[in-house]
């Protein structure tokens, strides 16, 4: 027997976001785990849990693996016991912002709203909403795993998620399942209706979706609503790329052929994206260039990528690619060589493909064009996530700025300066993706040397008549070239017990970065190009980190590489390393410039 659906509310395509994924497994196995501990079993399953936890936070498990310590923690046997109780052990502040905010709505239809536009960012599909206005019934359907134990944890969730909002004589009327309906979960709490289906479909009465949360908490919602990722256009961003993906030759697809795909005339589809202000050239681009990335990385040959890509020959290829990046499509091969080719330094690869999109209000921070961005903007846009905004008035305040800033507008238009604040953006969503898989024991000092380096490089070079102008790129090479230091600290990186060791062994950054790249064959400032590109940063950049790449081989390096790995020797020498360490790299420097620099220290210190 199949559900009969009703009229199609909310046909849903949202973007896979790793992190939240990870949150997700994590909290769901801790709720395991504590049950289990309180239930007497202390099993091997119990303690590889344990130890699973980290890396499952990072959302990079494959679901095999997944399914695989799933099964090992509940067997069969002990499904209806545990499903009497895991109920009980959920803990939804554990699960990431999303589910947070949709516990604290006013009801279940609030909480839909909020979650179903966003499943993929839980669950492995897409889900719809359906209603049957005759029933009258709601209906949740989502595409079935390979997993029947997956499935079913979903399917758990929510249950528990409506009774948290709904109350515990909340039940679903009729659950439709491929899986076999024995040893559910949810059996020893459900009456539901067992039904087989193709997919998964929850069924509940509609007066369920109204009935008022007596956990409702309108500062919750009003704290979380910014955090949580655009839905509109990023739907049809990916159903463009959805699109995309279907051609053989990305670089002949032309707008007339995409439309015809969607189901549009061109110039239907042209409104369409002029009214979310989405470039269909530019998104094109984007596609085309990522996928040149995935290969060359991949070590296929240069004009192997121009063929399968559709461009007309080698040379045609290269001219758009390098117009895009701002690096060669031979030079990011050289780098995918260096990084396949070495051992462990696949997983360097791995981590930045997974790596997980800027925030939204980071993104749109980014996109925000240089002429046009105003000090009322920028404020207005920071102030709708609290926790970037609380970073901005810590930073801010440092002495180094001068006075304690009194509000958002004084941290950002007298402190910090309006120019910088993008970098400083994904400066702190670099921090925050990846400290919780970094190794290195004080991340805030890491960063704090990366925005240390534009004030030493101002005092470094006070002196010279011909002072280097202190342009958008540069501001960026100095704060993002080192980004990568995330990369080789991360904890599923193979050799970052190597990389812990030279860290500790180094006389100085310079020494550390020379020994990286001479033991491990990693140049830091060629990573980080890879990390820019996957987070959308193009043009001369990715040019200027791979001159550094070119200059750490080269001791004596003059120009404005060689003044820039002076400044970042001095900077993360004298925060991040030993004070021994730090006298020796200032000596280096002019005398005039010593005391200048160590006046800079001495005031971000305090």
């Amino acid at each position: 027997m199949y559900f009969r659906t009703g009229t199609l509310l909310l046909p849903i395509i949202a973007r896979n976001v790793m992190q939240y994924k990870g949150l997700f497994w994590s909290a769901v196995v801790r709720a395991i785990l504590s049950l289990r501990r309180d239930q007497g079993k202390a099993e091997a399953a119990d303690t590889t849990g344990l130890a699973a936890l980290n890396e499952l936070e990072t959302g990079l498990t494959q679901q095999s693996q997944l399914e695989q310590l799933l099964t090992a923690l509940c067997p069969p046997a002990d499904r209806h016991l545990l499903g009497r109780s895991l109920i009980g052990y959920f803990d939804f502040n554990k699960m990431g912002n999303l589910v947070v905010y949709a516990m604290a709505t006013r009801n279940i239809q609030a909480a839909m709203a909020c979650f179903v536009p966003r499943a993929q960012q839980l669950f492995h599909s897409e889900v719809a909403l359906t209603k049957d206005d005759e029933a009258p019934t709601v209906a949740l359907q989502w595409q079935a795993s390979n997993s029947a134990l997956i499935d079913d944890l979903q399917i758990y969730f929510l249950f528990a998620l409506f009774r948290h909002l709904a109350g515990r004589h909340f039940d679903f009327s009729a659950i439709g399942s491929p899986h076999d309906a024995a040893g559910s979960l949810l059996a020893p709490l459900s009456q539901s209706k067992r039904l087989q289906d193709t997919q998964i479909h929850l069924r509940f009465a509609s007066e369920w979706c109204l009935r008022p949360s007596f956990y409702h908490s309108q500062a919750i919602e009003k704290l979380l609503a910014p955090t949580l990722s655009q839905t509109e256009v990023p739907s049809i961003k990916q159903s463009l790329h959805n699109v995309f993906a279907k051609a053989e030759a990305p670089a002949r697809i032309r707008a007339e052929w995409v439309a015809e795909q969607m189901g549009q005339t061109e110039s239907g589809l042209r409104r369409l994206l002029r009214s979310h202000n989405i470039a269909f050239s530019a998104m094109l681009k984007e596609y085309i260039h990522d996928k040149s990335c995935q290969k060359l990385l991949g070590g296929s040959k240069t004009d192997d990528t121009a063929v399968e890509l559709g461009f007309s020959d080698r040379r045609s290829f290269e001219r758009s690619f390098k117009e895009f990046s701002g690096i060669s499509a031979g030079q990011l091969r050289q780098l995918g060589n260096r990084l396949r080719f070495h051992k462990g330094n696949h997983s360097l690869l791995e981590i930045v493909d997974n790596l997980p999109p800027l925030p939204a209000t980071i993104q749109s921070l980014v996109a925000m064009d240089d002429d046009n961005m105003t000090l009322k903007s920028v404020v207005k846009l920071v102030s709708k996530d609290p926790i970037f905004q609380a970073h901005v008035m810590s930073k801010a305040s440092k002495a180094i700025y001068g006075s304690a800033p009194e509000n958002l507008e004084q941290a950002i238009g007298r402190n910090l300066g309006l120019s910088n604040i993008k970098q400083l953006a994904v400066l702190f969503a670099a921090q925050q993706q990846l400290t919780a898989q970094c190794r290195h024991n004080d991340v805030e000092k890491l960063t704090d040397a990366m925005l240390l380096c534009l004030p030493v490089f101002n005092a470094i070079e006070a002196e010279h008549s011909s002072q280097l102008a202190v342009t958008e790129e540069l501001r960026q090479i100095m704060l993002f070239s080192t980004l990568s230091l995330f990369l080789v600290f991360h904890d599923k990186c193979l050799f970052v017990d190597g990389v812990m060791r030279t860290w500790d062994e180094a006389e100085d950054f310079a020494h550390f970065v020379a020994q990286v790249s001479e033991e491990f064959g990693i140049c830091l400032y060629g990573a980080t190009s890879l990390m820019l590109l996957r987070w959308g940063f193009q043009s001369s950049i990715n040019q200027q980190l791979w001159k550094l790449c070119q200059a750490i081989e080269a001791p004596a390096s003059a120009g404005v590489a060689g003044k820039i790995l002076t400044t970042q020797n001095v900077s993360f020498t004298a925060s991040a390393m030993s004070e021994q360490h730090s006298e020796a790299v200032l000596a280096t420097l002019p005398p005039a410039a010593i005391a200048r620099v160590s006046t800079v220290l001495q005031q971000w210190k305090g």
